[in-house]
């Protein structure tokens, strides 16, 4: 079938492209197909093998199989699969990702089971995946890439999403476009590129997934709606149909108190509500794919809604009124919470979240330190300053054993022992801090990154200079100063905070360069 489809999809266009067989490379032979799964280090999906074994990607130049992207020679997919294989152990989890349905995409934004078999020439791709999540297909096709944060299902083989290209092409459901020399096509009508054109497209593609938003007439609920959610609706995304099917929707310091609306926008994955006057997110209950939602600076407090809510990984409560966090204890998937400047006393509920990798407290006294010391599972915690009183009862916090981060942020401690009992600990921020021992950072053995900003009390730096497993300081010049010649090695001192004069620049750039 996929031969067929090709073939099909060729002379259909033939009106239009009249190179057509001779716009791709001659089919791939079965060694160079066994020497690129040796090198991936397992085999091509079916579907991609016989597809090389028909063409070997698309000629430079060529109409762009998939709706003008191109289809990769077996030498170009590997190129580009080297270059991500390359960069997945440090990046592969770097910034927020969402799956489009919830559950089908590994939600990171390097997988080196992810083959691209097309590209943008600007860093993305579509591609097969064989490395789903717990709801995907193996082999379905994505996209993904440097500016591809919302991953669709597009296909869910490629097969699928050649007898779509088939079906469009035989229906003229299809743009020609033509830039100096180069010709192509495109999905529909007028010239949109094909990765922006999925976003509005029904899919996966030939068994499109269609949640029920709950209304039979969204012209009438529009209508009947407050002026100023119709203009809203209307400014964020053109048209009803369109709002009900977003998947991302921010909407920050805009005066809302009803979010009844939103109750309708069952795709949402990331909802940032920021700085509003809402009293009541009863309306979110049945956002059921959110991922991210951001709350911060409302005046609410009951956060009942958002039980159950089954993929919601991401909260934001910061400066609201919420003290009461048990029915967080029904959230199965929250990874990370911002409590700052909230006046929560009681941390056990969130001992029940065993996903809980990531908090931001401040303020915390003694009772609330010993509670917070109990989440064996955090890997990440900020704190922002201390109850008075509060500072001796911080080497609890010492409990933390799989703590990888630790951030600290306007404290004055007698000293950093506590963290000695946190062998985990890799990355230690200060900032506005006086510490007045900080010599036990230099026997933490895990630890690699060290950031100081604005704190220019912090005795026994020097002592710094024992770490065997520290590589990058950030801080002021002074501190720089006392540190760079105290280590057997060099130190990535790329950043200074603070202002620098002429003469401390040149001494900076001449360690830089040495």
């Amino acid at each position: 079938m996929i031969k067929q489809f090709v073939t099909e999809i060729i002379e259909l266009l033939r009106s239009e492209f009249r190179e057509g067989e001779e716009a791709f490379h001659p089919p791939a032979t079965e060694q160079q197909l066994q020497e690129a799964e040796a090198e991936l280090g397992f085999a091509l999906p079916a579907d991609l093998r016989e597809l090389y074994q028909v063409w070997n990607g698309e000629r430079e130049g060529g109409f762009g199989l998939f709706f003008g992207l191109p289809f990769l020679s077996l030498a170009d997919m590997m190129a580009e699969w080297r270059i991500w294989a390359g960069l997945e152990q440090e990046y592969a989890l770097e910034g927020g990702h969402f799956s489009v349905p919830a559950g089908w995409i590994k939600e990171r934004y390097i997988n080196r089971y992810w083959l691209p078999i097309s590209k943008d020439w600007g860093g993305n791709h579509l591609g097969l995946d064989l490395d789903p999540d717990e709801q995907g297909r193996m082999g379905q096709v994505i996209n993904f890439g440097r500016d591809e944060e919302v991953k669709y299902v597009v296909a869910l083989s490629l097969r699928d999403m050649l007898q779509f290209i088939r079906d469009a092409a035989k229906e003229k459901n299809y743009s020609v476009h033509e830039e100096e020399d180069y010709r192509f096509f495109s999905y529909g009508p007028g010239s949109v590129h094909f990765l922006d054109a999925i976003r509005k497209l029904e899919l996966p593609m030939l068994h499109p997934i269609c949640m029920d938003h709950g209304l039979q007439d969204t012209s009438a609920w529009l209508n009947g709606l407050e002026e100023s959610w119709q203009e809203r609706i209307l400014s964020a995304s053109g048209s009803p149909e369109v709002f009900l099917r977003e998947k991302q929707l921010r909407f920050i310091g805009e005066g809302i108190t009803d979010l009844t609306p939103l109750a309708h926008c069952r795709e949402v994955r990331e909802l940032i509500l920021s700085a509003n006057e809402m009293e009541s997110i009863e309306a979110l209950r049945d956002c059921r794919q959110l991922k991210q939602l951001y709350l911060t600076k409302n005046p609410l407090s009951d956060l009942r809604p958002l039980q159950g809510l089954p993929y919601l990984e991401e909260l934001n409560l910061s400066k609201t009124l919420v003290t009461d966090l048990s029915p967080l204890a029904f959230v199965p998937k929250l990874r990370s919470l911002d409590l700052s400047e909230t006046a929560v006393q009681d941390f056990a509920p969130l001992k029940q979240v065993k996903s809980l990798k990531e908090l931001e407290v401040s303020g915390l006294g003694r009772e609330q330190l010993r509670g917070l010391a109990e989440l064996a599972s955090l890997e990440k915690l900020t704190l922002a300053g201390l109850a008075s009183g509060a500072e001796e009862a911080v080497e609890v916090l010492g409990q933390l054993v799989n703590l990888r981060t630790l951030e600290l942020e306007e404290v004055s401690l007698s000293n950093l022992e506590f963290l000695r009992n946190c062998p985990n600990l890799q990355r230690v921020k200060l900032k506005d801090s006086a510490i007045q021992d900080a010599s036990a950072l230099a026997m933490l053995e895990s630890l690699h990154s060290l950031e100081l900003s604005g704190c220019p009390n912090l005795g026994k730096l020097e002592e710094l200079g024992k770490s065997t497993s520290l590589r990058k300081i950030t801080a002021s010049f002074a501190q720089f100063a006392l540190l760079k010649d105290r280590f057997d090695r060099k130190i990535d001192f790329s950043t200074i905070t603070g202002s620098m004069t002429d003469e401390e620049d040149e001494i900076w750039y001449a360690y830089l360069k040495s």
